[in-house]
């Protein structure tokens, strides 16, 4: 194949021995999270294609590797599989998109451009519910990280201190779910029923603690912590959890 193969506006690359880049193909089904390449390379089924296409003697694999599918290291790298398994992978996706993808090599080998065919209202239809869902999928990815942007970069640009209360607010989680992020990223800790905050996150400017007198019992005077973040330990808190 001399041309090259577009799906649904994307490019899809080639490396030097005729694998065609999963990771393209995984672009242009929209990028969702769950149909990334390496989610499929993970199932019974792909193991199994794999498994079969490196026994077969007439198999389209490389003739340098034998291998079917080829993960390259680096920024411009990828997963590079052949023809069959970009089929494999296509359905694992959506029958739509594998639809999409059969009509992309077949317009590749009869050495037509898979551009949108304006008096093929089939073909126009599948087009644009391509695009529509990589439209949708990217929307809602973005809504999904605006919130919590917003937030920190509200946070950031603040001046204070924040009783936990207040930092939950201010980093739009509930409170105990940010107190559980704290503690469990080593930023406060429970002393005598009452949390105090890690000598090294004051220091590093994530929290302070003011110390409250009060009588005890016998009526000594005693000091309870107090914990406050800063808008900077309320941004890390909010990044930590947003990688999880």
């Amino acid at each position: 194949m001399t041309s090259t193969l577009a799906i649904l506006g994307t490019t899809i690359r080639q490396d030097a021995e005729g694998r065609f880049c999963l990771n393209d193909c995984h672009k242009a089904a929209g990028a969702a999270s769950n149909d990334a390449p390496a989610q499929w390379l993970r199932t019974d089924t792909a193991k199994k294609l794999i498994a079969e296409l490196e026994t077969m003697q007439n198999c389209t694999v490389s003739e340098t590797t034998g291998k079917p599918v080829l993960t390259e290291p680096g920024r411009n790298g990828g997963t590079y599989a052949v023809k069959e398994l970009v089929y494999a992978y296509a359905m694992w996706i959506s029958a739509s998109f594998h639809l999409t993808v059969i009509r992309a090599f077949d317009a590749l080998v009869m050495g037509n451009a898979p551009a949108i065919n304006l008096n093929d209202p089939a073909f126009l239809r599948q087009t644009l519910l391509g695009y529509t869902d990589k439209v949708i999928a990217l929307q809602a990815e973005n809504a999904a990280l605006a919130p919590k942007a917003e937030v920190a970069d509200k946070i950031a640009n603040s001046d204070g201190l924040y009783t936990l209360n207040l930092s939950a607010k201010a980093a739009q989680m509930p409170v105990q779910q940010f107190i559980r992020a704290a503690h469990a990223n080593g930023f406060i800790f429970k002393q005598n029923g009452k949390w105090n905050a890690y000598s090294e996150k004051v220091k590093a400017g994530f929290c302070h603690v003011k110390f409250y007198p009060y009588r005890d019992r016998d009526g000594d005077e005693r000091f309870s912590p107090q914990v406050f973040f800063t808008p900077k330990g309320i941004e890390r808190i909010v990044k930590i959890s947003s990688q999880h």
